[in-house]
């Protein structure tokens, strides 16, 4: 019996040694954090959805902070991004960019369209909303010469009505 006790205890020595060296291994370490960066990473392989993604988002997909911030503040101003090429209305993001970023991000459900107060709207808020430099000039004369834009007649005679129904459901007078 004497016998049997020592094997027991040496059997249980050998497991319990066994198991705190393989838990405090540095390789098995290593192997765990390889196998966390390798979920992390296809994580981050799929695409951000730009319309649901907060500014850390941006900077987690390999985005500048820059131009998170200037993303950020389009969305805040129009509300929602329609096309990657709406980007490119951002001063500082071209098409080259919109092409970058299309590797990182997409469009999907998020977010609605913002109402495009007429009146009261900045040359930098138009040109996000997609009017040209042609369209804005001819507003920002025409509010000069009557003050206010009162109807979506008077806007239709601006834009024309082509260009007027793009934006007829967003555009407001007060």
């Amino acid at each position: 019996m004497n016998q049997n006790v020592k094997l027991v205890i040496i059997i249980v020595v050998i497991l319990t040694t066994s198991f705190i060296y393989n838990k405090t291994r540095p390789e098995k370490k290593s192997i765990k954090l390889k196998k966390e960066m390798i979920f992390s990473s296809s994580d981050e392989m799929k695409k951000l959805n730009v319309n649901n993604a907060e500014i850390e988002n941006y900077l987690k997909v390999g985005i500048t902070l820059s131009i998170a911030k200037k993303i950020f503040e389009y969305k805040e101003i129009v509300g929602r991004v329609e096309n990657l090429k709406d980007l490119s209305r951002i001063a500082g993001i071209g098409d080259k960019t919109v092409e970058k970023l299309s590797k990182k991000i997409e469009i999907r459900d998020g977010g609605n369209l913002n109402e495009l107060k007429i009146n009261s709207a900045s040359t930098k808020m138009l040109k996000y909303y997609g009017l040209t430099k042609k369209e804005i000039k001819k507003i920002e004369i025409y509010k000069e010469k009557n003050d206010v834009i009162y109807s979506n007649i008077e806007m239709m005679k601006i834009l024309g009505e082509e260009r007027y129904r793009i934006y007829e459901d967003i555009i407001t007078y007060n």
